[in-house]
């Protein structure tokens, strides 16, 4: 055979590369999910373990490339590997390496966190393209076009990046101001009369008891002001965790409140571990008020 020849047979990957990657993807996968399940106060520290393990995951598969064979499973560039899967590739890469290293970055910075979670829902987003984008390539190849229906390379790239655009717009955080803790109010006193005819408005007041009432049903978590300060207008500091909380306030923290989910999580959880009970909508509603108006 001549040496052209040589040349252009294939070199062996090795198994342990395959293997190798079959572990990182699961490592990748597992850690994501855990940072995922466990955004919490009461599994914080798995979250910020899990988050680190994400970020040692995307170093370590950077790490794998150098030492990978050409056109082995762990090379980050393959010859004759469609454009599409190395975007999407590269894509989760980076979006699920910013979310991991944005959320240590707001471990003691709380300010980044809203930042942290539309990085950490654009991960998600470009997790869900590229395994599509796996399936459609391996398991769907009779839905793919013959070469002389593909469209030409400029309309391609157009819709990758139209898609990578929508996946940007559909992951990022909400980011609504006063309708949305106005529909929330309105939603909140809706149910307040339901709950009692008698019921005219919420009260700033009866909020600001509720911020600091003791009722002894958790010595650790005595009041919200326990955690929140009592002065919601500056950073908190979790009782249990010792993490800082931004200020509860809505002058300190505008983008509070803006997340009807968000806030019925919240106030689903808080009220039982820390009033020992269940909060009203009037309650709701009052402690808000006082919020909004701090």
């Amino acid at each position: 055979m001549s040496p052209a020849g040589a040349e252009a047979r294939p070199v062996p990957v090795p198994a342990w590369e395959r293997a190798a990657g079959r572990l990182w993807h699961a490592a990748l996968a597992g850690g994501f999910l855990v940072a995922w399940l466990t955004a919490d106060e009461d599994t914080y520290r798995m979250h910020v373990f899990a988050g680190w393990w994400v970020v040692g995951a995307v170093l370590a598969r950077l790490a794998l490339a150098v030492v990978a064979t050409p056109r082995g499973p762990l090379a980050l560039v393959r010859p004759g590997r469609p454009a599409a899967m190395l975007a999407f590739a590269a894509l989760v890469l980076v979006a699920v390496g910013a979310a991991g290293w944005s959320g240590v970055v707001a471990d003691g910075h709380p300010a980044v966190e809203d930042l942290h979670e539309g990085l950490s829902n654009l991960a998600l987003a470009a997790i869900g393209l590229h395994v599509g984008l796996v399936m459609w390539l391996v398991r769907g190849r009779w839905l793919r076009p013959r070469p002389s229906q593909r469209a030409p390379q400029p309309l391609r790239l157009l819709l990758l990046g139209g898609g990578l655009a929508a996946a940007l717009l559909a992951a990022g955080p909400a980011r609504a101001g006063d309708p949305a803790r106005d529909a929330l109010l309105a939603g909140l006193a809706k149910a307040a009369r339901a709950e009692d005819p008698a019921f005219t408005a919420f009260s700033p007041e009866r909020g600001e008891k509720l911020y600091r009432a003791r009722t002894g049903a958790n010595a650790e978590l005595a009041a919200c002001a326990t955690c929140h300060g009592d002065d919601p207008t500056r950073p908190g500091r979790h009782a249990k965790t010792g993490r800082e909380i931004r200020p509860a306030a809505l002058s300190a923290t505008p983008s509070r409140f803006t997340d009807p989910d968000k806030v019925t999580e919240r106030f689903d959880r808080d009220c039982p571990a820390v009033l020992g009970r269940a909060c009203s909508a009037r309650d709701r509603g009052d402690y808000l008020t006082f919020l909004m108006s701090k």
